[in-house]
């Protein structure tokens, strides 16, 4: 059985340590957002979530019952967002794998297309609206930001500024000391017509999440958010002033909720993406500082004199000990041994710290959504990755996209902005995301390929392609690499259109054409 929680002296409700969630809430008296004590299972959860972490470390069966390796390697057995954050921001590995892969993803921005008109070029007013959004409120950007936010602890959000909320809303009190609202974010949006602005916020900015309970229609969803607006470094920089509360309510109709990327058993919050490699990233800070502290050492290297037994010390000491000083700092060249038995150097050896970075980068390498070996050593030592880890790095994106990016965070903003009519429904049943490719091939890669579709066509059609396609079908091809669709379509001076020989050649180079296009870098199936 679970010790009980300590409850609120105000509020006689249970409180939770844990971050994430704080109350849980129902439908009492009529009420969504009524709160209710922390349910059995919450606190179940939040034990749980403790005692896996106490788990770490303990020997197997049948060892040294004192024996904890986590203490032994001094590794955090339950390390939270504070962490994550300053480690990502410090070490280069972690910040590759916390924010790669939100950066990579939002590359390039996603294109929002009216399922009416996905057919010809003419744009919707939906699709009008989205662009203007766009360059009105820097859309794409602010969900990357999310997204990088979100990927540091175990959710993110995004805040969406209404026009339904006006400044003096949110302000401190004026200069007559009358006060005003500070909760008017806490509100659901009513009546907004326009998205002013985002703000990203990441679970270090969040002081408590109230969840909903049984009854109230959203049971375990996030209902209100408490954050902490206040920044330690702008009280201490002089030349950075905030107007308006250090802490502020949000209810749930005003944020696009982002869990990080991977979630198990809970619909809130996610694994931080450091999480799985933070002994790992962990090993390699400490790697890498000991091999500089090593190198230094070793650079200031020094030497070690063992003194003859028929050395006069008495008489004799002085000066050996002015002179090797004077030795020391440079001001002598020569060392002389007189005296001196045996003389050896110490220091000078070679610090390699790649034998046990690269074993933990690649494991860093084989999780879920992380860049491979050559990616990762390239943020360090400007390695350039190979054209397969680039393809299957891209790959992996592309399926983040698809399955992390383009639900939670695209679709949920859109769908959000069409509820409160921000933006005019679809002319279409529904609209689509269209991701463009990551890989731009190169003006070297392009003319290889054009050449080799030259000697292809050339082969293909005995050296004489101006016997079978037209001049504009043979640019096509060779720039394009667009085959004619229907055979009647290709021209054929001297040969006749019902050869099967010929029919034959050019389904061979058809094939032939869509393997080359497919051999080149891409993203996967986006």
């Amino acid at each position: 059985m679970t010790d009980t929680p300590p409850r609120d002296p105000e509020t006689g409700q249970f409180v939770s340590d844990d971050v994430g969630v704080q109350e849980a809430t129902g439908a009492v008296g009529g009420g969504d957002d009524d709160v209710l004590e922390l349910t059995a299972a919450e606190q179940v959860d939040l034990t749980m979530r403790q005692s896996l972490a106490a788990l770490l470390g303990e020997n197997i069966q049948g060892g040294d019952e004192d024996f904890d390796y986590y203490e032994v390697f001094e590794w955090d057995k339950n390390p939270g967002v504070k962490q994550f954050y300053a480690l990502a921001l410090r070490n280069p590995y972690a910040f590759a794998v916390t924010f790669l892969p939100a950066s990579t993803s939002w590359r390039k921005p996603p294109e929002i297309v009216d399922d009416e008109d996905a057919s010809n070029g003419d744009q919707t007013e939906f699709e009008s609206e989205i662009a203007d959004l766009q360059d009105e409120v820097d859309l794409w950007n602010y969900c990357k930001r999310a997204d990088k936010l979100a990927g540091i602890g175990e959710f993110g959000i995004l805040v969406l500024e209404l026009d339904d909320v006006q400044q003096d809303d949110v302000s401190e009190p004026d200069d007559d000391g009358d006060e005003v609202n500070t909760d008017a974010f806490a509100n659901p949006v009513s009546g907004a017509e326009q998205l002013t602005g985002l703000r990203p916020f990441s679970e270090e900015s969040i002081d408590g999440v109230t969840l909903g309970g049984p009854g109230s229609g959203r049971w375990g969803k996030p209902v209100k958010y408490q954050l902490d607006l206040s920044d330690e470094e702008d009280q201490e920089d002089a030349t950075i002033s905030q107007t308006g509360p250090d802490t502020m309510r949000v209810h749930h109709s005003r944020v696009i909720h982002i869990h990080s990327d991977v979630l198990l058993d809970d619909e809130v919050r996610g694994i931080p993406r450091q999480q799985p490699v933070y002994n790992n990233l962990i090993d390699i800070e400490r790697t890498l500082g000991s091999a500089g502290q090593l190198a230094y050492r070793a650079a200031a290297w020094g030497i070690n004199i063992n003194i003859d037994k028929d050395f006069d010390v008495e008489d004799d000491g002085d000066k050996l000990r002015k002179h090797l000083h004077r030795w020391e700092v440079g001001l002598e060249n020569v060392l002389k041994t007189h005296g001196a038995q045996d003389v050896q150097s110490l220091g000078g050896e070679e610090i390699d710290p790649s034998t046990v970075i690269d074993p933990n980068i690649e494991a860093i390498a084989s999780q879920p959504y992380m860049p491979p070996q050559s990616v990762l050593k390239g943020n360090e030592t400007g390695e350039r990755a190979t054209t397969q880890d680039l393809k299957e790095w891209y790959g992996k994106i592309g399926e983040r996209r698809r399955e992390f990016v383009e639900p939670t965070i695209v679709r949920s903003l859109i769908d959000r902005l069409l509820e409160y009519d921000i933006v005019q429904s679809p002319k279409g049943d529904s609209y689509d995301v269209e991701w463009k490719p990551l890989h731009e091939t190169s003006a070297k890669d392009e003319a290889e390929i054009q050449n080799t579709r030259a000697q292809m066509l050339k082969r293909w059609t005995n050296g004489n392609p101006d016997d079978y396609l037209s001049r504009e079908q043979q640019r096509q091809f060779i720039e394009e690499g667009r085959f004619p669709s229907e055979m009647d379509e290709v021209e054929r001076t001297f040969v006749d259109e019902s050869s099967s020989e010929v029919q034959s050649q050019f389904e061979d180079l058809e094939e032939s054409a869509a393997k080359l296009t497919a051999s080149a870098p891409s993203e996967g199936d986006d």
